[in-house]
């Protein structure tokens, strides 16, 4: 070991941690059982505690040992709960195992390839094979005897708590040194749980899924931001994954997409033009463009030809240079779907189920049950039971004995009232949270025939480079394993696979498909978009670099004239300029009427389209992304699509926000990018001047960094042309920036026509100065 390299030792954080472990590490690991790779070593005690987990190179220690860490436990006669309440606790927080008990690993033996580990007072054994190279260890358990358990957490390691951690890919590392534990299939549960002075990871299995099976990788990682997907592509291939390393490889990650609304064959080069106009170098669109329904897929009235009509509109899309997008229902089948109606299929999932007291006739409106619905759900739409092959949406139940569900809608959504007998069995549905949805039995093949319906159809209109796995939330416990097993279930068919995967939600497993995070419905009022923007993609943009990851700076809407009128260009230029800092994509989802109706529709474009080009070509140096930059590291965080409304109405209303949450906030600087006279981006501070012309006209200053005594204001007419008069008689109005506009000069102020962006130069005044004179801008009518 070199001085250089000495010093570094005694300066790394694990050194830090544990000098006063050393001792006590030698002493464990003297009749440890010991695992190697080419850059680390494990050891675990014969009593089944962790005693070392090493670097090689350096001999740094990263095994946490104080309180003892198990490396195995069981758990029996409870179960696993949400750590958050309200509709998406399932999606949002933890789950964590409560009530029953757990055993601790009390023995380790190995024998040639097994690995042994023995829970005493549970009366359980679990056997392991052991498989090493070079690059990993992979624990593979293969079976668990003795007395029953619910859960297994067959490997747990307590290491050093390092300044990165990718907690979806289950990664902590530093500049020198990584340490990763992924599962080697769907059934393995993966977990980090960061602590103040260490991280946990845990690799479990659970009975409702299968003992069997289940396998923990462990790897260590040097220089791992340069070489943990090189690291992680050798397990892929070797375990037979999804190629998550390679997809986040492939420039498609970069691309931001215009998401098509209402699609054909009729109007696809409209989208195509305006795609090209934002910069987008994909188009996507959504499987209700050309289908009825999720579940079956059938084709609607707008593709009467249907995989010929489709398959123009993709050919367009690729013909115009563009890549091709497809966002997808799969978890689901809506109402109107034919395994809903007009005979419900037995796979759809239930929840509950009850059982008749008496016979009942097709037009009873109360049912007589023996067990107590308490509980059941009386939300709107989310009311229906299935009764044989009828469907019977009720309005309320009565919980106290006799046990009733009462009025009763009879033969619900197209289905046939019929008399039942007494005995017979219905059962509460689990009617998604959209209520147009019915939830998908994940326990049986239904999900593999609407995976092969939509396999068809990606192949028959394909390439695709893009799939959005929406409703990903929407599966039944247990909820790790079906969010990315159902999610696997679709994207082994899809042939060729997608580069590019997003999803509304994602697990573990699902890091090897879903190669870019989630987007996010906007729910953000025009004027709160900017501040959605800050709290919900920022932070999670800044966290899913530590895995490796971008995430989508969308959907973002409000294109179109509504109501409460339609987003300018400054809104859409802070969303580019933010994702850019993180090199990540945006998305926008507009109808060809949405872009019609906009009256600055080509400067928004404009403004995403700079962003683009400037991104995508490398143009951004490190140094202006440092400067845009709103995310300190210590608030970056996860932030799920299940949280945006609670933290959008939260921010709204200046309540229940966390230090966190305002330090973000209060960094209210924008930036604005434009080519100079000299055809070279060139990135600006600008500040909003409200209030100027009645607010007819949207202004912005700025200063550039070369000519910090001239003034400029950026300013665009909200509707259509107006013609200002500015108080500067020698006012130099451009657009784009370096092109003269006619300026009239009139009584020393000078009159222009103003609409899309324009740039005007004010000249060598204050700040306070170029605000006075811009109060005294008036529309000459």
């Amino acid at each position: 070991m070199n001085i250089r390299r000495f010093l570094d030792f005694f300066s790394h954080p694990a050194t830090l941690i544990l000098p006063f472990l050393l001792m006590v590490l030698v002493h464990q690991a003297s009749g440890a059982v010991k695992f190697e790779t080419d850059s680390l070593r494990l050891a675990i005690g014969e009593n089944g505690r962790l005693c070392s987990l090493v670097d090689k190179r350096d001999n740094v220690e990263y095994a946490v040992t104080v309180p003892p860490c198990p490396v195995a436990t069981v758990y029996r006669g409870g179960h696993s709960v949400p750590t958050t309440e309200g509709p998406f606790a399932t999606v949002v927080g933890r789950w964590v195992y409560q009530g029953g008990s757990h055993f601790d690993a009390t023995r380790v033996r190995r024998q040639d390839d097994k690995l042994l580990i023995e829970f005493g007072e549970a009366n359980v054994k679990a056997t392991y094979r052991i498989r090493s190279t070079g690059d990993y260890v992979a624990f593979e358990l293969l079976g668990v005897e003795g007395d029953p358990i619910d859960r297994i957490e067959f490997l747990r390691l307590n290491i050093c708590r390092l300044p990165m951690l990718g907690q979806w890919v289950n990664l902590a590392y530093d500049d020198r040194f990584g340490i990763c534990l992924c599962g080697g299939n769907p059934r393995t549960n993966i977990e980090m749980l960061p602590q103040e002075r260490h991280v946990q990871m845990t690799a479990a299995a659970e009975a409702a899924v299968g003992f069997a099976g289940a396998t923990a990788v462990l790897f260590g990682c040097r220089d791992p931001k340069n070489r943990f997907l090189d690291a992680m592509d050798k397990v892929e291939r070797d375990f037979h994954l999804p190629s998550g390393a390679t997809f986040r490889r492939s420039p498609i990650q970069r691309f931001s997409y215009l998401w098509a609304s209402r699609p054909d064959p009729q109007n696809i080069d409209q989208y195509i033009h305006w795609a090209k106009l934002g910069g987008f170098r994909m188009i996507l669109f959504s499987y209700r463009a050309f289908s009825k329904s999720a579940g079956h897929f059938e084709w609607n009235d707008r593709f009467p030809n249907g995989m010929a009509d489709l398959k123009r509109v993709t050919d367009a899309i690729r013909a115009a240079g563009l890549k091709t997008g497809l966002h997808i229902h799969y978890s689901k089948a809506e109402k109107k779907d034919l395994y809903v109606s007009p005979v419900p299929d037995d796979r759809l999932h239930t929840v509950r189920t009850f059982t008749l007291t008496g016979d009942v006739t097709a037009d009873v409106k109360t049912l007589h049950v023996r067990e107590d619905p308490a509980g059941c759900t009386l939300d709107k739409d989310r009311r229906l039971l299935k009764l044989g092959k009828e469907l019977i949406e009720y309005e309320n139940y009565n919980s106290h004995a006799p046990f009733q569900f009462t009025g009763c809608r009879r033969g619900h959504l197209g289905t046939q009232a019929a008399a039942h007998a007494a005995g017979t069995r219905l059962a509460l549905l689990n009617v998604d949270t959209w209520p147009i949805f019915i939830r998908l039995d994940q326990n049986t093949d239904i999900q593999d025939e609407v995976a092969h319906r939509l396999a068809e159809i990606y192949r028959q209109t394909g390439p695709y480079d893009m799939v959005y796995f929406d409703g990903a939330e929407d599966v039944h416990e247990p909820f790790w394993y079906h969010t990315a097993a159902s999610q696997y279930r679709v994207f082994r068919l899809l042939d060729p696979p997608p580069p590019v995967c997003e999803a509304a939600h994602y697990t573990h497993f699902s890091w090897h498909m879903i190669s870019r995070a989630n987007a996010y419905d906007n729910v953000a009022a025009i004027e709160g978009m900017k501040d959605f923007c800050r709290l919900m993609p920022c932070p999670t943009a800044a966290a899913r670099t530590m895995d490796f990851s971008r995430i989508d700076f969308g959907w973002l809407g409000r294109f179109g004239r509504k109501k409460q009128g339609c987003a300018g260009p400054d809104i859409y230029e802070y969303i580019a300029s933010r994702a850019a800092t993180w090199d990540c994509p945006i998305s926008l989802s507009a109808a060809v009427e949405d872009f019609k109706s906009n009256p600055r529709a080509e400067d928004c474009l404009a403004a995403i389209k700079i962003w683009e080009d400037a991104r995508l070509g490398n143009h951004l140096s490190d140094d202006q992304r440092r400067i845009l930059r709103n995310v300190a590291p210590g608030d970056a965080r996860y932030v799920s699509c299940f949280e945006q409304r609670g933290i959008y109405e939260n921010c709204v209303n200046n309540r229940n926000l966390d230090e966190s949450q305002r330090r973000i906030l209060a960094d209210r600087r924008e930036h604005h990018l434009f080519i100079n006279e000299a055809g070279h981006y060139e990135l600006v501070e600008i500040e909003e001047m409200a209030g100027v012309a009645q607010d007819t006209v949207k202004v912005f200053l700025f200063r550039r960094a070369g000519k910090l005594s001239d003034c400029y204001a950026l300013v665009w007419a909200v509707e259509g042309e107006l013609r200002l008069r500015v108080p500067v008689s020698t006012l130099v109005a451009m657009r784009p920036f370096g092109s003269k506009l006619l300026c009239v000069s009139t009584g020393g102020s000078s009159e222009l026509v103003v609409g899309p962006r324009t740039y005007l130069l004010l000249g060598d005044v204050s700040s306070a100065r170029a605000r006075q004179l811009l109060r005294e801008t008036q529309v000459v009518r």
